[in-house]
């Protein structure tokens, strides 16, 4: 092997490492690892330890950004599917209409206070400060599906948490595409948006679905033959990607989920749809096996990340604005989190872990800087909004991370006390029935002598 090689073998293997172990930690103290591997992607990154010990220099950054849709669009597909694996069908019905209503109010309302607010303070075009808002207005199911499922609320709101990420990495990423040909070409047409969104979840979820239908069949005649997951991971990225083809031009990340989501429920497929017999031998192999590759994925993610963060190109003006449009998605996440929990009957823990779920990541990472390039010449953009897009989502997606690991450990807690609580009440009670017990034994007693 070369020095680089050898260098790069190193890195993965210490990333997977510190991978494992953020993952043990997460397990035990029910502290999200999210934060330590993007602080490990700053740390090897090319403006820290990167360049001085030949870990990731610009160059090999550069050759990695080359590759950055491909990564960031396989890391989407197969986490979705790994949370579409664990959710059972009649949750996310019953938390559909929930989860559309806090996907959207929590888009909506940020992403026009984001527009708001930039337009009137620093001047720039409504549609383009509308831009940046949109880009930062979803939650991501990167961050969200590990720490929802792993937190011990009812399935229904977990489901509610883990469907709005899937609805809003598609809604950000629709509604960014709309607003950047808008300002382009300078034509808007509400039809042709609720069109688009139509088709990405109706036809993806549908496609996605009955793939997963197909293919649980399939499993049946292969469940005896040895690579079975290999050929399921073949089959879910050649779904993702068929869906995306322009003559039908749907969401492979909502096909992907709904793939996962009917392999997850074959009791309920065999059931309702089929009188065949559906074994569940390999169910346990699929779901072991994903989760490893999910665990790999994610890692890489996360600290790719870090890698992205550039610290000479950050100005005070930058920083201010970022922390500002935080405030503005704490505040967002606040009223959304109160309507829905007031709509879904939620209990408090339960409204503090809504709140806490709100981080960025992976669609925001994917569009910050597609501004810059699809607006270059246009009279409401300039270089410096490039800087500004960038660096602002950059900052949101590490506040909103940090806060959702602060948020989610205090509502872990609040539940703890909860749970603590109603132990000591049940004790109470069973101590009274108890005293209650022997006086009426020492009432009795007179008679029998």
């Amino acid at each position: 092997m070369d020095q680089a090689t050898i260098t790069a073998f190193l890195a993965i293997g210490s990333i997977i490492f510190i991978g494992f172990f953020g993952n043990t930690i997460f397990n035990k103290f029910k502290i999200p690892d999210v934060l330590l591997l993007v602080a490990l992607g700053m740390i090897i990154g090319p403006e820290l330890l990167g360049t001085s010990f030949d870990l990731v220099t610009y160059d090999v950054l550069a050759s990695i950004d080359q590759f950055k849709d491909l990564f960031l669009s396989a890391a989407l597909v197969i986490i979705l599917f790994d949370g579409g694996l664990s959710l059972e069908i009649r949750s996310v019905a019953a938390s559909m209409k929930f989860s559309v209503l806090l996907a959207l109010g929590n888009f909506v309302l940020l992403a026009l206070a984001v527009g708001a607010s930039l337009h009137f303070i620093m001047d720039i075009d409504f549609l383009v400060a509308l831009t940046l808002g949109s880009i930062v207005g979803g939650t991501t199911g990167a961050v969200v599906i590990p720490i929802a499922r792993k937190m011990r609320i009812r399935e229904r709101t977990k489901t509610m948490l883990i469907m709005e990420s899937v609805m809003t990495d598609v809604l950000v990423i629709v509604a960014t595409l709309s607003l950047i040909s808008v300002i382009r070409l300078d034509e808007f047409s509400v039809w042709a948006i609720v069109r688009e969104l139509s088709v990405k979840f109706i036809v993806g979820g549908a496609a996605g679905f009955g793939a997963g239908v197909v293919w649980l069949f399939v499993l049946e005649r292969l469940k005896n033959q040895p690579l079975s997951y290999m050929i399921t991971v073949a089959a879910l990225f050649m779904v993702a990607a068929l869906v995306e083809l322009s003559a039908i031009g749907s969401s492979g990340a909502v096909a992907a989920l709904a793939f996962g989501l009917a392999m997850g429920n074959r009791r309920f497929v065999k059931r309702r749809l089929t009188s065949l017999s559906l074994s569940t031998l390999s169910d346990e192999h699929i779901h072991y096996f994903h989760s490893e590759i999910t665990f790999f994925v994610r890692t890489f993610f996360f600290v790719y990340l870090g890698l992205s963060f550039r610290f000479a190109s950050f100005t005070a003006e930058h920083l201010v604005v970022g922390v500002f449009v935080v405030s503005l998605a704490v505040l967002a996440r606040r009223a959304t989190a109160i309507l829905a929990s007031r709509a879904g009957q939620l209990s408090g823990a339960e409204e503090m872990a809504v709140f806490a779920l709100m981080p960025r990541g992976l669609a925001a990472a994917v569009l910050a800087t597609l501004p810059a390039v699809q607006l270059a010449g246009v009279d409401v953009w300039n270089d410096d909004l490039g800087a500004l897009f960038l660096n602002t989502t950059l900052i949101v997606i590490l506040g909103t991370t940090l806060l959702a690991t602060i948020f989610s450990f205090m509502a872990e807690k609040k539940i703890d006390m909860k749970q603590r609580k109603s132990l000591r009440n049940q004790l109470m009670n069973d101590i009274d029935e108890d005293i209650g017990d022997i006086e009426d034994i020492d009432e009795l007693r007179p008679s029998y002598r």
